[in-house]
């Protein structure tokens, strides 16, 4: 079966965009689809909590072998945060813990430079609420029990944090960060430094890699649409789903090899088009432009021509 088919409910294959209300689990949004399409075979490119609203990217049948990749998608979200008060889960949901004044003259000048002080790379600790495991059990199972476990510093980076409004005990911010970030964490670590605590009172997420909110179907107008049988309406291909992507344009009589899996010969390769790097995902095109597989580079594109033509350039991981 190759991905994104379109015949039926039982080979269709693709992306949707769902804009996730707030309430909803990630699984719940799974679960609705699964049970409007018939298709068992559905899963999320990355949870939003269920206080969260904005972009949740789904994967219908075979896609499913696509959430790597958006699991290492960059993301964007707005965010509210209070001060005043730290909560167990570092969010709305959770008890108070402690409670600290706030001082009336939180400047915005003096805000808009705190932003500067996140942005960069930077350590985080994965908060106990998360869906992290340790030796198969989730963390937030543990911390309901009131168990606290060692947990290792994640390598994050925040690329940007903009101050977007002050209303007092209410900052928004929007971020753009890579993935494994913890908003909730962040909001947290924003109150530490103004000495006032905070934690996160409202996440929307806006973008997962080069996918907008903004093109995101909202799950009331999706489910009248799968109840109606018209559900291929807004899935996703690989052509959309891996625009960003480089890659090379293969000859016509190298498309057998794809299906097959096998390390392309640079003897295969009839155009390259745009940079990448060895170990970068890569698209491979047939002459018609259209996505044929997805592989990772086994050598630099800048480099291809300097080195002999049977040495593979790229090893396929996927194939549509």
């Amino acid at each position: 079966m190759s991905f994104f088919g379109l015949e039926d409910s039982a080979s269709t294959s693709g992306m949707l965009l769902v804009d996730k209300p707030s309430g909803p689990t990630s699984h719940d949004v799974v679960h609705r689809v699964r049970k409007l399409s018939g298709i068992e075979k559905v899963g999320h490119g990355g949870t939003l909590d269920p206080m969260a609203s904005g972009l949740l990217p789904l994967l219908v049948g075979d896609a499913t072998k696509m959430s790597a990749f958006l699991l290492a998608d960059d993301k964007s979200y707005e965010f509210d945060l209070t001060l005043g008060t730290t909560t167990d889960t570092d969010d709305s949901t959770g008890v108070v813990v402690s409670s600290f004044p706030v001082p009336e003259d939180l400047s915005l000048l003096r805000l808009s430079g705190l932003s500067k002080d996140f942005e960069g790379v930077r350590l985080q600790m994965p908060p106990m609420y998360s869906a992290l495991k340790q030796k198969g059990v989730p963390l937030y199972k543990l911390a309901r029990k009131g168990v606290t476990v060692d947990r290792e510093p994640r390598r994050i980076e925040i690329y940007s944090l903009e101050l977007l409004a002050v209303s007092s005990p209410v900052l928004t911010f929007r971020v753009h960060c890579s993935k494994g970030t913890y908003i909730r964490v962040l909001a947290r670590e924003i109150g530490e430094a103004l000495s006032t605590g905070a934690h996160l009172s409202r996440l929307r997420r806006l973008s997962v890699g080069g996918f907008s909110v903004g093109e995101a179907t909202s799950l009331s107008v999706m489910e009248e649409e799968w109840s109606s049988g018209d559900f291929t309406r807004n899935l996703l291909g690989p052509d959309r789903v891996f625009s960003s992507l480089p890659g090379v344009r293969l000859l016509g009589e190298a498309s057998s090899r794809l299906l097959k899996g096998a390390l392309l010969p640079a003897t295969a390769i009839f155009r390259r088009e745009g940079l990448f790097h060895m170990k970068d995902t890569i698209r491979i095109l047939g002459q018609d432009g259209r996505v044929r597989a997805i592989a990772e580079a086994l050598r630099d594109g800048e480099k291809m021509g300097d080195f002999p033509l049977g040495i593979p350039f790229a090893r396929v991981s996927l194939v549509f």
